[in-house]
Parts: structure tokens; sequence; C-alpha cells
């Protein structure tokens, strides 16, 4: 009730106000004058005599700390009669909105009602709880939405820079976009070609590869297999990569045993003229018979290693096949 809350502030007020009075008694307690009597002493034991104006001084020096120490204990005490005193009248608040609480229940008991405020008093609280609650939601809502704004704050910066990024470096995209339409024209000759297609969107760069027609997984593939010789093209002109590309079998299901054997020729060819390695791993039944350019000779590529699960030695790095 609004007695009961009213109780409980006066009585928050007395605490902080008791705390008060036992500081300045502290306080009042630790003031003591100077000793200006004892320095005189010290001197005359070690057989120094001041002159009478020298002794004169030392007087009015004590009296100066005495008269200080006077008006400080006396504002100390000040502070103390008046924090008893709003201790006092707090009291005298207490007792009396005790006493009208008190009286207020009487009535509502000879009438009663003592069991409807009680259930009225119950319902208050818990609406008062629930507003608790909405307003710690409404909080968070608006930290949300601030948040919320500081973000598309900062995504708007980091998306200008991007295509500011992306606008300094236009000669560098100009030449991986070309590099991997001319790998695709190689592969696809007289047939659909791929293009890359590099631009700023929400999340960072867009790499998109467009295709007309009929896009299966084995073009999807040698779509993959011309980025990754574009990007092996750009580490050799920037003199940096690891040095070699290794493509599993998986690369080249679905494709066509011509777009196969293509495919190969074109990573010997690049490799040999940007100076890496290009590593294959293809089970032998799988290898194009048809489909090569010229003198291509792919038996002159295939290494001696063979990978074969017929004995414990067949392995590679502890992997069985």
């Amino acid at each position: 009730t609004i007695l009961t809350r009213h109780i409980q502030k006066l009585n928050d007020e007395n605490v902080e106000d008791e705390l008060l009075l036992e500081q300045l008694k502290s306080s009042l307690s630790d003031e003591t004058p100077p000793a200006t009597s004892n320095l005189l002493k010290l001197y005359e034991e070690a057989g120094v005599v001041f002159p009478q104006n020298v002794t004169r001084r030392f007087d009015e020096v004590e009296t100066f700390h005495k008269v200080i120490l006077q008006n400080r204990k006396t504002h100390l005490s000040g502070e103390i009669e008046a924090a008893q005193a709003r201790i006092k009248d707090r009291d005298a608040q207490k007792k009396e909105l005790d006493r009208r609480r008190a009286e207020i229940m009487q009535i509502l008991k000879s009438g009663g009602a003592l069991e409807h405020f009680l259930l009225l008093q119950e319902e208050a609280g818990r609406v008062e709880s629930e507003v608790a609650t909405f307003r710690k939601k409404l909080e968070l809502a608006e930290q949300i939405e601030s948040t919320k704004a500081s973000l598309g704050v900062d995504r708007a910066q980091l998306t200008l820079a991007l295509q500011n990024d992306h606008k300094e470096r236009e000669d560098a995209i100009k030449r991986a976009v070309l590099a991997f339409e001319q790998l695709s024209e190689s592969l696809y000759v007289n047939e659909r070609a791929g293009n890359l297609i590099i631009s700023p969107g929400k999340n960072g760069l867009d790499l998109e590869i467009k295709i007309d027609g009929e896009r299966s997984k084995g073009i999807s593939n040698m779509q993959i297999f011309c980025f990754d010789l574009m990007l092996m093209q750009i580490c050799h002109e920037r003199n940096m990569g690891p040095g070699f590309l290794v493509h599993d079998s998986h690369l080249f299901d679905g494709v066509d045993e011509r777009q196969v054997a293509k495919a190969l020729q074109i990573g010997a060819e690049h490799s040999e003229k940007l100076g890496f390695q290009y590593l294959v791993t293809m089970n032998s039944d799988a290898l194009p018979k048809e489909g090569f350019d010229g003198q291509f000779n792919l038996q002159e590529y295939i290494l001696p290693v063979r990978l074969t699960d017929e004995n414990e030695i067949g392995g590679l790095f502890g992997v069985r096949f």
C-alpha cells in the first residue's frame, strides 16, 4: 500500500543518515590539536635557544590551529545534530503512518472488507509484476531497434567500401573474367560457354557463372574446372599460390568422354605453360580413349603410381581405394 511504501522509504533514509552519523562521530573523535609544545621541548633538549620573536611565532601558529580545530568540531557537531534531528522527525512520521495504517486495517476488518482488500492487493501485485515484465520487453525491443539501425549504417558503409574496392580492382576482375571465358570457350568449342560474373552483393562478392541453355551436373563440374584453372593463372601472374592443382575423378562425373579428354588436355597444356603441377586421380577404366586434339598422348602423363585395394600398400596416405 501507499502507507507501507512511505514507511519503507523513511526507513531507507534513516539507514543513510545513521551511516552518516557514524562517519561524522569518527571524524570528530579524530580531531586533535597539533603538539607544538613537543617541538619546542625537542629543540630545548637539543640545546637550541630561540629568540623571543620565534617563540611568539610558535604561539601564534598554535593558536591559529586551535581556532581551525574548534571551527571544524563546531561544523561536525552541527552536522551530527542535523542528522539526529532528521532521524527523530522520520521516526515520528513512521509512528503516525503506522498508527494510520493500523486504523485503516481495523476499519476494513470490522466492515468485512479485509478479505476483499487482500485479494485486490494480490491482484495489484500481479499486475505490477506484468507491468515490470512488459517494461523490460519494451526496453529490449528499443535496444534491438537501435542495434538494427546501427547495423544498417554499418552494412551501408561496408557495402560502399565493397563497391569502391570492386571498382578499384576492376582491371584484375576483368583479367579473371577474361581468363575464365577463354578456358570455357576452349573447352566448349562452337558450343555454349559459361560467363563469369563478379559483382558486389549484400554478403560480399557474388560469383555467378551464366550458361545459356540447359545446365547439367556435367556442365557445372566443367565450369568448376575452368574456375580452378583461372585461379592458377591469376596466382601465376601474382607469383603466389601452392604451385599445384589436384582434381578427383568426381569432378568428371556426368561429363561426356570427349569433354573429359579435352579437359585433361587443357589441364596438361595449362600446367606446362604456367609451370605448376596438375594432378588427377582417376580409375583406369574411366580414362578417355578419344577426344584428344593433335599429337596429345595421355599415356605420357600417366604416373607409375597405382592406387588399388588389392593389398595394404595400394592406398594413399593410409586411405584404401
